[in-house]
């Protein structure tokens, strides 16, 4: 008698419940100990600008380098939350293990159920991409929104529809209004895009409505929607020229840095884009076996101008004017490359190489994700803060050298007109007869050495020192006695 009996997963089956096990292992990578590291400088900023008014959020964004986005989540979630480290944190988590799922959509879009779990899987152990969902800072965001632009790009080259191209105009935007990094993915898909659409009309011999310039279409309506802010930036970028910038120069070393800072091993970083690169030969040379339908070629070009556009052309401006690359701004094109490799891995032994691929990340990235979530921390400002609590006496009064850390101070002080902010070794010496106490931030050590003379502190000092950047760190100095 033959077994009727079901099986107890089918294939959907399976690859629900997969998905699920990713995602669960992706919020709990990613919720566990949200104020084992105190806020830094840049999230401090983020909670200043946006704890006022909506305007006030507005203005203070608008003197800085990035669109506003995350400062109006930020503000929206506040109230509700709180301004907590976790709370702040907590945003940037949530759209962590969203960018998970969209990357298992846009894989799978791609290639295929297989292609989407393996791409889900990867993002999910990613010590880059880990962090930077652990961090009260706009990456997070960057991210995700750019995976869900990617994919309605994608599904609407593949057959468009009206919510489709809307839901595509709204993601583009919101993509834009994420960071400024978000112009180079946005533009490079954009130029393959309109040479797709080009394409189809010099085929076709007319002007009609293609795929792919509907696209273009929607798109523009992104474009449009950021308009008023990319005034803003550029009007910000002169100030910013002037004034220069901190990011060194990507010379070699720089870039295998941040090569290995956003794979967590330069063998991986290298298997995957050598595959990544392979997804590309594919269309060249093979179409016919690996591609059973024109949009997956166009797909791939897509998916590999959107992952290789944005370090390319932050290189070449680097280089020609002044250097805006660093690993971070590039946590949107890193799931690009993830699902490249992706794609080649499923193609190429599909029952064999994703989970070997899936295997040697983890292996080669352990000791990376081992410290991202254990052992790495960023500038000791909570403790920084208890140590002048603890020692200060009621009336005593704080300089801050230099000033633009103020808005980390005053996170951990939660009292106004404890400190005042200097940035000069003049105003350090005109400051000293009021200030009992001396905070030297990331200074080099000619610098601090100058900050000490001019301040006479106490021997015996520093009172304390926290882990912070530059050769200063974070040093607490009291005054000596007055002669």
């Amino acid at each position: 008698m033959p077994n009727t009996t079901p099986p107890l997963l089918n294939g959907n089956s399976a690859n629900r419940l997969i998905l699920a096990l990713i995602l669960a292992v992706a919020a709990l990578l990613r919720f566990q100990n949200l104020d084992r590291t105190s806020l830094w400088y840049d999230e401090a900023v983020s909670w200043s600008q946006s704890k006022g008014t909506i305007a006030e959020l507005l203005t203070a964004v608008a003197a800085d380098n990035y669109p506003p986005l995350h400062n109006i989540l930020l503000w929206l979630t506040m109230p509700m939350a709180g301004d907590s480290e976790t709370a702040l944190r907590l945003p940037s988590v949530l759209l962590g293990v969203l960018a998970v799922w969209l990357i298992f959509l846009t894989g799978k879009t791609l290639a295929g159920n297989t292609t989407g779990l393996l791409a889900a899987a990867l993002l999910t152990v990613s010590p880059f991409h880990i962090w930077y969902s652990t961090e009260a800072r706009m990456y997070a965001l960057l991210a995700t929104c750019g995976l869900a632009f990617l994919l309605l790009v994608l599904k609407n080259l593949e057959r468009p529809s009206a919510w489709r191209l809307v839901a595509l105009g709204v993601t583009g935007a919101l993509f834009l209004y994420s960071h400024i990094y978000a112009l180079l993915g946005f533009a490079s898909v954009g130029v393959v895009c309109g040479i797709l659409a080009l394409t189809g009309i010099l085929k076709s011999g007319r002007i009609s409505l293609t795929n792919a310039v509907l696209v273009c279409l929607a798109m523009a309506a992104s474009a449009l929607a950021f308009l008023p802010w990319l005034i803003i930036l550029a009007m910000r970028a002169r100030s910013v020229a002037e004034e220069g910038f901190w990011i060194a120069y990507p010379d070699p070393t720089f870039l295998i840095n941040i090569a290995f800072s956003m794979a967590g091993s330069l063998p991986l970083f290298w298997v995957l884009a050598g595959l990544a690169v392979a997804s590309l030969l594919t269309i060249v040379h093979l179409p016919g076996r690996y591609f059973g339908k024109p949009q997956s070629a166009d797909a791939i070009l897509v998916c590999f101008a959107y992952t290789v556009g944005p370090p390319l052309l932050a290189y070449l401006y680097s280089i020609s004017v002044q250097p805006i690359l660093f690993d971070r701004y590039l946590i949107a094109a890193w799931p690009g490359l993830v699902l490249l490799a992706s794609v080649t891995a499923q193609r190429l032994a599909p029952q064999v190489a994703p989970i070997a691929l899936f295997a040697a990340a983890i292996w080669l990235s352990f000791p990376e994700l081992k410290f991202t979530l254990l052992e790495r921390i960023r500038p000791e400002w909570r403790l920084i803060a208890r140590d002048y609590l603890e020692q200060k006496a009621d009336g005593d009064h704080l300089l801050l050298f230099k000033g633009f850390a103020a808005p980390a101070l005053s996170y951990y002080l939660r009292a106004p007109n404890t400190f005042t902010p200097v940035d000069t070794i003049a105003e350090i010496n005109k400051g000293t007869a009021d200030a009992r106490w001396l905070l030297i931030v990331h200074t080099s050590s000619e610098e601090l050495s100058k900050a000490e003379e001019a301040f006479a502190p106490r021997e015996g000092t520093p009172a304390a020192r926290r882990f912070g950047w530059g050769a200063s760190g974070l040093t607490l100095l009291e005054r000596g006695p007055v002669e």
